[in-house]
């Protein structure tokens, strides 16, 4: 019997140790595939289901697993459709924490202020170092409220940036503002817009006003006189149909230069010779060459030709030729030559004149800019024949620019896209 009992003994802790041993490694693999889930990895649960203690057990952590799978792929999405729209966005963004500690920044934002791509965690004031962008931020944190700005940012070009600045505060349920996202949106172009606009505006005005100046003044006089002598009197209406002539020429080139750049007009765009057009131009100058005893050199290929319209080709030289005539010296030099190129087709109309200033070389396409301005007014410019220039050769998908020596004369160079064959 107690032999018996012995055995029995044996047998039963022989059982309990086996099973310990099975309960112990079912344990462990437990804790291996609950490492796995929280490492993300998908477990292998088949062998943990097979035993009894464990089977809910493995379910449980499979389900766990689905769960986190799915809420993984779901984060995934929102900050890839996240980082998709901030990157897109031409409008720089900035989301900032109650401390005015960067939590997310976008591209153009970085680009806007040179700010790193690392400037998560810095304050606004240390990766900005633009205290107005700080003090936005600041009162809506402090206030709770959207606060909407125009921020003017110096650059190292010079030309300062301007921004209109929204900062929306971001609440938490109980209501405490707890971020701001404050969005900036480059209106400098709009800005340069409407000072070009004022400008020319400013310059119609004082454009105007000196011939009609002119003429309220001497029909005052005729009024005033009405015996004044017959060649006083010519005198007079000699200088009122100058500038009636020149007022005309001035409205003539404003409404031009409108329709061009409101692209009213079409643009009959073909395939024409260079030369015989410019040597029609040239004879039909010939009076005015006269007058200051010029010469005109031309040197256009036969086989130059250009996809334009005639007209405003037209257009386009004469402008040129009526600059060079009127800042030419008396028995200089006139030249006319082209050049077709791989790519491009090369005029040049160049004068021995008085040349141009180095610094008034950038200005002389903009309107209403002159050299020299009592000059150019004296020989009946405008200020606008070479802004008409730039234009039409502007919608002929070229370009144009001047070369000049100060003294020695000036040459405008126009490039048109070569024509196919």
């Amino acid at each position: 019997m107690t032999v018996f009992l012995l055995i029995l003994l044996v047998v039963v802790f022989g059982a309990w140790i086996l099973q310990r041993r099975s309960f112990l490694l079912q344990l462990r693999s437990a804790e291996r595939i609950i490492e796995e889930v929280a490492a993300g990895k998908k477990p292998a649960t088949v062998a943990l289901r097979r035993h009894r203690d464990f089977a809910g057990v493995a379910w449980r952590v499979e389900h766990l697993s689905e769960e986190h799978e799915l809420l993984k792929q779901k984060f995934a999405e929102k900050t890839f459709n996240l980082d998709a729209i901030l990157s897109s966005m031409i409008e720089g963004v900035l989301v900032v924490s109650k401390t005015h500690e960067i939590r997310v920044v976008n591209q153009s934002f970085c680009k806007m202020f040179n700010v790193p791509a690392d400037a998560l965690g810095q304050t606004v004031l240390r990766a900005v170092r633009e205290a107005a962008v700080d003090e936005i931020i600041g009162e809506t944190l402090d206030r709770g409220e959207v606060v909407a700005r125009e921020i003017s940012i110096a650059t190292m070009q010079g030309e300062p940036r301007h921004y209109s600045v929204n900062s929306v505060p971001v609440k938490n349920p109980a209501g405490v503002t707890t971020d701001a996202v404050v969005v900036f949106h480059d209106i400098s172009r709009l800005r340069q817009l409407e000072e070009v606009r004022r400008e020319f505006v400013a310059n119609v005005s004082h454009e105007l006003r000196t011939p009609l100046s002119i003429f309220h003044g001497y029909l005052e006089n005729l009024m005033e006189n009405p015996k004044m002598p017959r060649t006083d009197i010519a005198a007079i209406l000699k200088i009122l149909s100058k500038h009636s002539r020149r007022l005309n020429a001035l409205l003539e080139d404003l409404l031009t230069l409108a329709r061009l750049e409101s692209r009213r007009d079409r643009i009959d765009l073909a395939e024409l010779p260079l030369r015989p057009m410019v040597e029609t131009i040239a004879q039909e100058w010939r009076q005015k060459f006269a007058t200051k005893n010029l010469s005109v050199t031309i040197n256009v290929p036969d086989s130059v030709k250009l996809r334009a319209d005639a007209f405003r080709l037209e257009q386009v030289l004469g402008n040129l030729l009526d600059n060079a005539i009127k800042f030419s010296r008396d028995g200089g030099t006139i030249s006319m030559r082209a050049e077709s190129q791989s790519d491009a087709v090369i005029v040049r109309v160049e004068d021995n004149g008085i040349g141009i200033p180095p610094a008034d070389l950038p200005h002389i396409f903009e309107r209403f800019y002159r050299v020299e301005k009592a000059r150019s007014r004296e020989a009946g410019g405008t200020g606008l024949g070479l802004s008409i220039v730039k234009h039409i050769v502007g919608l002929h998908g070229g370009n144009v620019r001047a070369e000049s020596t100060f003294g020695t004369g000036t040459a405008i160079v126009l490039e048109f896209p070569a024509t196919k064959d």
